[in-house]
């Protein structure tokens, strides 16, 4: 067995878009992800989640809650085909009341969907031929 010549540089080095990655202390930025996926950062200040589902691998569907104003939040976030319009949708009923939908093709997330809701509800969202719809639950 033959092992190379430790005198002789035998390093393989990385390159990103056409430029040689400089070791050490590099840092790499990404840009290929969305600005925001915090779904409490898409509802606004003071929700925080209370409840998620998977939506296969194309996404999750979040539930929020802000007890200040009894106010509930749906998102959709998108984790497949990020960054192209798709297919997504987001849902809030509250329990005895109307649905509110925001659906469409959208890039990032669909919502946020925002209802005062003091009692139970129903929500969900859809993505990359997914679904997920509750069953009437978080009854305050």
């Amino acid at each position: 067995m033959r092992y190379p010549d430790r005198s002789q540089s035998h390093i393989i080095k990385a390159v990103f878009n056409g430029s040689t990655f400089s070791y050490p202390n590099a840092s790499v930025t990404s840009q290929n992800c969305a600005t925001s996926y915090d779904p409490a950062a898409v509802c606004g200040s003071g929700f925080e989640v209370i409840d998620s589902a998977k939506l296969g691998s194309a996404g999750t569907a979040n539930l929020l809650w802000k007890g200040t104003t009894s106010q509930n939040c749906v998102v959709t976030l998108k984790m497949a085909n990020v960054g192209t319009a798709t297919a997504t949708s987001a849902f809030l009923e509250p329990q005895g009341s109307t649905r509110s939908t925001d659906s469409g093709n959208f890039s990032y997330y669909a919502g946020p969907v925002i209802r005062s809701s003091p009692g139970c509800v129903t929500w969900g969202g859809s993505t990359g031929g997914s679904t997920y719809t509750s069953p009437v639950e978080h009854c305050g």
